[in-house]
């Protein structure tokens, strides 16, 4: 087993309000680099949802009127759908119901995955995902992987994070069925799923009985202070999942925030777009640099120096008061790599001139 000792799992980015106490500036005044939320802010109906909502605080929450919406736009029936304080705290609860004794996690991964699987006491083995490959899993030595020893669960993401690199369908589809063989669950956490629909794997695994997909609703959609997400499986482990979340997870007014944002197709195709055009434009202007700039499927980039350290720069960036994500904090990454998300153009750039300048400055040392 891998040792975790240095590694921070609560670490994560968009510590905005910090930086901006920290700097003694307005939050609007920070650049943020470090959280993968959408640039182009909430839809126009999640802002006339929220001023509706205000005065049913008084109440407590009815999520009946989000999972038919959900259940539509996903095609798959409500009592597939289990919604949560995030999609984070749904990690928690899966693998409380499961109750893995062993655990095969792909590394590297978001961080909150560890810690659930340490909280309940599970043994965890690691799938390297590798550099070379761009992230994406080797789907034969996986399935091998499964196939040589007992796990209770397999846990991934898609698009992966930090990387962004995406899975296909069918691979996943595969997985599922060498897992369902040995006995084991398998999560796919799908929180940036919305920038790459056509690798979502519902609702074809809906009904599986031994899947769990995980989704977010805050991310895509720009509203991460609200903690809205949902899981999508079979009604079995719905109950299960239920049984290990407390009553009323989410908030009225996150609820109907969700349901305004959903149904907002002219919302999600612009957004993919503009994520798109940004991506490839801030890809091409770091690669210059000498920076090595992994491909994304996702609204963020995962970088790497050849001889410099995501410390560095952060530092570097204070003065400029923009923030990055180091990911040191991840499991089998170095300080060497930092992860940024896409935002518009014009603070796209800006950061690549930033970076270029750090870059400059050091050669002249």
């Amino acid at each position: 087993m891998a040792d975790y000792s240095e590694i921070k799992f609560g670490t994560h980015g968009g510590a905005v309000y910090e930086a901006a106490r920290r700097w003694g500036v307005s939050p609007k005044a920070v650049l943020d680099f470090s959280a993968n939320i959408n640039p182009m802010g909430s839809p126009h109906g999640v802002v006339q949802a929220l001023a509706r909502e205000w005065a049913a605080i008084e109440s407590y929450p009815d999520s009946s009127q989000f999972m038919a919406a959900l259940s539509a736009k996903l095609e798959v029936s409500s009592e597939s759908i289990v919604v949560g304080n995030g999609s984070t705290a749904l990690i928690f609860a899966a693998v409380r119901a499961i109750r893995p004794r062993r655990a095969l996690l792909l590394e590297p991964a978001f961080g909150e995955y560890h810690r659930a699987l340490r909280a309940a006491g599970a043994q965890m083995d690691t799938f390297i995902l590798q550099e070379h490959s761009g992230f994406v899993p080797d789907f034969d030595l996986l399935r091998r992987a499964l196939q040589s020893k007992r796990y209770d669960m397999i846990l991934l993401n898609n698009p992966h994070n930090p990387s962004g690199a995406l899975c296909s369908v069918d691979d996943l589809l595969a997985l599922a069925d060498v897992a369902a063989l040995g006995g084991a669950f398998l999560v796919i956490d799908e929180a940036f799923i919305d920038y790459a629909p056509e690798a979502s794997t519902l609702p074809e695994l809906a009904m599986r009985s031994n899947v769990v997909v995980l989704r977010s609703l805050t991310k895509f959609y720009a509203m991460p202070g609200l903690r809205i997400g949902y899981a999508v499986c079979h009604p079995e482990l719905v109950a299960q999942l239920k049984e290990q979340i407390e009553a009323w997870p989410v908030s009225s007014i996150a609820l109907s925030a969700a349901q305004a944002a959903i149904p907002d197709s002219s919302y999600e195709q612009h957004a993919r777009r503009q994520n798109e055009i940004a991506r490839e434009q801030f890809q091409a202007a770091l690669s210059p640099l000498g920076i090595k700039v992994f491909p994304s499927a996702a609204n963020f980039l995962l970088i790497k120096f050849a001889k410099r350290s995501g410390a560095e720069l952060e530092r570097w960036l204070e003065p400029h008061r923009v923030l990055i994500r180091r990911c040191d904090s991840f499991a089998r990454l170095g300080d060497n790599f930092v992860r940024l998300a896409v935002r518009s153009q014009n603070d796209n750039m800006r950061l690549v001139e930033l970076i270029g300048q750090w870059l400059a400055a050091d050669n002249f040392k």
